[in-house]
């Protein structure tokens, strides 16, 4: 897609997958409930809504992936203790990672568009969510995408809670994951809500045997900026060794989708591979 084309001719381009904005059904938020919006850091403030236009979108180009040009040294994703933020570099491989679900108007959205271009991601799963909707953790896995552990009920701040909280959080959701994966699917990755990390947190990771993980390119999908601030976040921002921050839960995910729908091709054909942390 060029610059200069309607996003009115864009979104019809993309309807074919479901991607439409405009559902009368906004879901209430995650701030809405008391708790942080989506995955942002602890004291952000979500911005405010930008709906949809018949301004043009602006798509810049890909960063083309160099061998050997990553956002870390090579060999190396995670500081001694702390969580993973990129990927081991090869040179094109990049993650998509998908917060706050499985929901039911989304996640079918999400997994129609990622197997629509041949990407597998990482679904970073609420488990109380996963308890509810089964079946999406089914098809999610069915698709060849990872679970990862988003805690149970996706606390406010959870690096403010007691060792005792933060292992039930994540004991909780780790079987309501594997109860609803019906096949015995146990996460190995745990993402902290908004990426609250502290020596508690990391410290019950390990004892419950999860690798923590965090991001490298937040658009702040979850506060809905609008699709062309989440297309050139993405585009301008990702890198080799990149790991993407997207949403299938905790609010209207139109946004995320469409603009998924126009970065995830161009960064294929960038030369980039999708790979899982």
């Amino acid at each position: 897609m060029t610059a200069g084309v309607s996003r009115r001719s864009l979104l019809l381009t993309l309807g074919g997958v479901g991607l439409l904005a405009g559902c009368g059904d906004d879901h209430a938020d995650w701030h809405a409930a008391g708790e942080l919006p989506g995955d942002s850091r602890p004291g952000d403030e979500a911005s405010p809504d930008v709906s949809d236009s018949a301004t043009p979108l602006v798509v810049p180009p890909a960063n083309p992936p160099t061998a050997g040009v990553c956002p870390a040294p090579q060999g190396v994703v995670q500081k001694q203790g702390g969580p993973q933020y990129v990927l081991p570099c090869h040179g094109t491989d990049i993650a998509l990672t998908v917060d706050d679900g499985p929901d039911p108007r989304y996640t079918p959205k999400m997994l129609a568009l990622l197997a629509q271009y041949g990407i597998r991601a990482t679904f970073c799963m609420i488990g109380r969510s996963a308890a509810a909707h089964p079946d999406l953790v089914k098809r999610v896995l069915d698709g060849g995408h990872h679970i990862a552990n988003h805690t149970f009920s996706h606390p406010l701040n959870i690096a403010k809670l007691s060792a005792s909280a933060v292992r039930a959080e994540m004991a909780k959701a780790t079987d309501a994951i594997t109860k609803a994966s019906g096949n015995g699917y146990r996460p190995t990755l745990f993402r902290s809500p908004g990426g609250a990390w502290s020596p508690t947190v990391l410290g019950q990771c390990g004892a419950e045997g999860l690798r923590a993980l965090d991001w490298t390119v937040d658009p702040r999908d979850w506060s809905r900026p609008g699709v062309q601030h989440i297309v050139t976040t993405i585009l301008t921002k990702t890198h080799p060794g990149s790991i993407i921050l997207e949403h299938d839960g905790g609010g209207n995910r139109e946004q995320t989708l469409t603009a998924l729908g126009v970065v995830l091709p161009r960064l294929r054909d960038a030369g980039y591979t999708f790979a899982q942390p």
